[in-house]
């Protein structure tokens, strides 16, 4: 507590004494009135008596407030969560500062408890959804590997076949556990991007040329009209990895026949506008706001089948929005998916 807090009460006190005293005064004017008592000898038997007691009284109950009121201060401005600009808009009045810095607290504390809530939730099912991912993979290793072991490896044609599932399922582990990482230093902020300036057109083509297998397996046509050359700053690598796991996501969930995945670019004044779309089952409204989510899954059993980790869309929009910019999809069910993301044209 200031200096100014202090004279403020004190000067509050004697104004509080002057009119506790007037008031004693008025009444011993009335009775004496009354009574028909002189008024002088009444005032110097009873007056004399309550003023002094009523004086003392006061200073003790001022005292002992301020004594509190200033411990109750010195603990408030020791808290971490202190604002003295609360104490600037109050003035010079401490009981008003203590009053509203325990507010500004009880707001805090409320904020707090609900990201704290929130944040337990949200492990208990991280750790539910990371531990029921590798459980799968795991159990079908087990499984494979006891069948070789009790007399299937005799068999090459079995041993082969469940060999090769075994190395599917251990890709997906290693799969699971290199898109938790990498999702992790997204997060904290320890993977630091390494940005540069490259032609998006060539990047485009170059993941189509990687992806097309995966399309062709799944009768997915591809479909890209380049553009004029435009030059994007942003970390090459990492827009790789996002153009890969959106066109690999149209094609897992693209129509079985006559599936179409396309992409266009749209030039913008200062940014460029990537757009990938399919025509496939489509996403759901509920699900929409989800879909970003570690693990989340639309449909659990055809995405397990499809395989991946279920951490592809989630990575892609940490590393959009490491990039400062942001992504957005568009659902129709029974009609298809399209997902959009900006980056910045680089500088000429």
């Amino acid at each position: 507590m200031n200096n100014k807090g202090y004279w403020w009460l004190f000067f509050v006190s004697v104004i509080i004494s002057f009119f506790i005293t007037f008031l004693l005064i008025a009444a011993i004017w009335f009775i004496a009135n009354k009574k028909q008592i002189e008024f002088d000898l009444l005032l110097s038997e009873i007056s004399t008596f309550w003023l002094v007691n009523a004086s003392c009284i006061f200073i003790c109950l001022y005292f002992i407030i301020l004594h509190n009121t200033h411990k109750i201060y010195e603990l408030i401005q020791k808290n971490p969560l202190y604002n003295n600009k609360i104490d600037n808009k109050t003035g010079i009045n401490p009981l008003k500062s203590i009053i509203n810095n325990l507010k500004f607290y009880n707001s805090k504390v409320e904020d707090e408890l609900f990201k704290l809530n929130k944040l337990e939730k949200y492990r208990r099912e991280y750790i539910g959804n990371v531990s029921h991912e590798l459980k799968t993979p795991v159990f079908n290793i087990q499984g494979y590997i006891s069948t070789l072991l009790e007399g299937g490896i005799d068999d090459k044609k079995i041993s082969i076949n469940f060999l090769e599932k075994a190395d599917k399922n251990v890709d997906r582990m290693i799969s699971i556990i290199d898109d938790l990482q990498t999702i992790s230093l997204l997060e904290t902020g320890e993977l630091k991007l390494d940005f540069e300036t490259f032609e998006i057109n060539e990047l485009i083509i170059e993941v189509i040329e990687n992806e097309n297998d995966n399309a062709g397996k799944n009768n997915i046509f591809i479909d890209f009209k380049k553009t004029n050359e435009i030059f994007v700053t942003a970390d090459r690598n990492r827009i790789k990895q996002v153009l890969s796991n959106l066109i690999l996501n149209s094609i897992k969930y693209g129509k079985q026949e006559g599936g179409k995945t396309i992409l266009r670019i749209y030039e913008l004044e200062n940014y460029i506008k990537i757009e990938i779309s399919d025509n496939g089952i489509g996403i759901d409204n509920k699900h929409l706001g989800r879909i970003f989510e570690r693990f989340y899954r639309v449909d659990n059993s055809r995405s397990r089948e499809k395989g991946g980790s279920g951490l592809g869309l989630s990575i892609v929009k940490h590393i959009i929005e490491a990039h400062r910019q942001k992504i957005e999809v568009i659902s129709t069910p029974g009609s298809g998916t399209i997902f959009s993301f900006s980056l910045s044209k680089a500088l000429e």
